[in-house]
């Protein structure tokens, strides 16, 4: 079956591959793996006492309260009850946003966070409050308070939940909520270390391609920010400061990686306006974390800001993208090489997919955090997660694709290449070919000039079809002795060429030897013809001007002084043999003697 044909049957299986595994991703995130608490976890959602802004509310539920955008120094409190039943190691979980918070139960502090960041005037990192228990006798049914003080302009629109129960449990039942983004995150953070291994490699020693590195980037940050958003980072570590940062930063630098691969893989992109677009998406995460790190402006104001760019900027960029692939479908519809689908078609579609997901992700977050209960406190990335993955495997498949077109590509141009420089009688290299190599060849080589002999004598006797044998024969044994040549070529009718690059001493007197050693175990099996042939040779280091030209030329005189020996020794073969005929004694001569 030809390659073609292949990709014709099997051009829709990875794109199915790619719709199926984020059906599986999300049956892998589903609640049907859960496993159950081992003691005992609850949500404390519903009677609390809420107090924020000169509001107080009653037995409110936490999922309700919509407190809209908090100012630097808003206070709230909220304050419950600590549930009855026992158990083990118990301790209340809740997350903060940006806020220094204050535990207290019977009005006993029993829990601080974040006022050490707060007082060296330090953004003060989002971060999972696990509150022990364990040092107060019987809490059971006593009342706590959660105190949140906001440390950023719009710190928080939501009260996060808050669980009661077993620590272990907690802990599992956060990791076990976290399936999905943990398994996509840390997928996409180790996929970008193999793809900048690989596109290191590639960069160095074949070619200058950075898209793959690009490809690396965006599989890095998108991997990175899934899991800090999702606060896995913060959940197993205690630099919490570091990986709130790291957030925002892999965040605002999505719109740099992609719009920089588009770039890099398709040049006709490359206009001053995307040029400038690139710019700035490079400069807002520097410029962004400078300002964070000087204290000047926390890196967190930026959001709002980065979602106006970034959808700007798939308004303009998508199109002309599209636009593209219309054009470069076209071109290739009429060529040889089209197989049915193109890279850029896959990669289209990848991309599609993750904006809409993004835009999603986007309209919900603003949307919840300004319009419904609960704030952004309950804004997941779902979407943008699984559209983070399509695109990243579309990326993948995208340089499958590709490949498969470059194959195709380089194998037209050598079979037209074959076509025009390929001698058809013998399969060797033609003159055309002969003199473009002679032109380009540089450094160290060695020039071998070949001339079949008696090639003319068997033409007139024996015809042009034995003529044609005894020159495909003898190009045949050409390429058996001359193996490791860089070139073997027919430059006439009876006339060849054979170059080598960097050779090794003698190594054109042994070859020379071995193919008039094949030349004479061809003749011992052969009666209609007889091969032989005039050899000269020339090293580059031999001619004064060290060019092609001169050592063919050195190579080709010396070709024809052994042509003239083998003239000459026929000569006098043919001399001797009239000789010795003549000098025989006539038929009866001898008896008269």
């Amino acid at each position: 079956m030809r390659l073609r044909d292949y990709l014709h049957i099997n051009v829709w299986l990875l794109p199915i591959l790619i719709i199926l595994v984020p059906v599986i991703l999300v049956l892998f995130g589903s609640s049907f793996l859960t496993t159950p608490s081992t003691y005992y976890k609850t949500v404390l959602d519903t009677g609390w006492s809420v107090s924020y802004d000169q509001t107080h509310l009653d037995d409110a539920k936490l999922t309700d309260i919509n407190l809209g955008a908090s100012h630097k120094g808003d206070i709230v409190v909220l304050s419950n009850k600590i549930p009855s039943y026992y158990v083990p190691s118990a301790c209340i979980m809740f997350r903060s946003m940006l806020a220094v918070v204050t535990v207290t139960v019977d009005d006993k502090v029993i829990y601080t966070y974040g006022n050490d960041y707060k007082e060296a005037g330090r953004m003060v990192p989002k971060h999972y409050n696990f509150v022990p228990l364990n040092k107060i006798e019987h809490p059971e049914g006593k009342t706590f308070t959660i105190k949140l003080e906001a440390t950023e302009e719009d710190s928080f629109s939501g009260l996060a939940s808050v669980q009661y129960g077993n620590r272990f449990d907690l802990e599992h039942g956060f990791l076990q909520s976290r399936r999905l983004p943990f398994f996509i995150g840390g997928f996409l953070t180790l996929f970008a270390f193999l793809l900048l291994t690989l596109s290191s490699y590639l960069y160095m020693y074949h070619s200058h391609d950075l898209s793959l590195i690009f490809s690396s980037v965006i599989s890095f940050v998108l991997g990175a920010y899934n899991l800090a958003f999702n606060d896995i980072f913060c959940f197993i570590s205690d630099a919490d400061s570091y990986f709130c940062v790291l957030e925002y930063v892999s965040l605002y630098s999505v719109p740099f990686a992609i719009i920089s691969f588009l770039i890099s893989s398709h040049p006709e992109l490359n206009s001053n306006l995307n040029k400038v677009i690139s710019a700035i998406n490079i400069l807002f995460p520097v410029i962004t974390l400078i300002l964070h790190l000087t204290s000047i402006i926390h890196i967190n104001i930026f959001v709002f800001l980065l979602h106006l760019i970034a959808l700007t900027e798939a308004v303009i960029i998508l199109p002309q993208l599209v636009l593209n692939l219309v054009k470069h479908y076209k071109e290739r519809t009429s060529t040889p090489e089209y197989t049915g689908m193109t890279s850029d078609s896959i990669l289209v579609i990848g991309l599609a997919i993750f904006i809409l997901c993004s835009v999603v992700d986007i309209i919900k977050y603003n949307i919840l955090k300004f319009f419904f209960g609960g704030g952004e406190a309950y804004v997941d990335i779902n979407f943008m997660t699984i559209g983070a993955l399509c695109f990243v495997l579309t990326l993948f498949v995208f340089y499958f694709y590709h490949g498969i077109e470059h194959i195709n590509a380089v194998y037209m141009k050598e079979h037209l290449e074959g076509l025009a420089y390929t001698d058809s009688l013998t399969g060797l290299m033609n003159r055309a070919k002969c003199m473009q190599y002679m032109a380009a060849v540089h450094g160290r080589f060695a020039i071998i000039s070949l001339d079949l002999d008696n090639l003319k004598t068997v033409n007139d006797s024996l015809g042009h079809q034995e003529g044609d044998r005894m020159i495909k024969s003898f190009a045949d044994i050409m390429k058996q002795a001359f193996v490791g040549a860089q070139l073997i070529g027919r430059t006439g009718g009876d006339e060849f060429l054979v170059a080598i690059e960097q050779p090794r001493p003698h190594v054109c007197e042994d070859m020379i030897y071995d193919l008039k050693s094949r030349m004479e175990i061809f003749n011992k099996s052969e009666k209609t013809i007889n091969l032989s042939a005039s050899c000269g040779f020339a090293y580059s280091n031999e001619a004064n001007e060290n060019d092609a030209n001169s050592v063919f030329v050195l190579a080709d005189n010396r070709m024809y002084k052994e042509k003239e020996a083998h003239h000459a020794a026929k000569l006098d073969r043919f001399v001797n043999d009239i000789m010795s005929t003549t000098s025989e004694p006539k038929g009866g001569e001898a008896d008269h003697v």
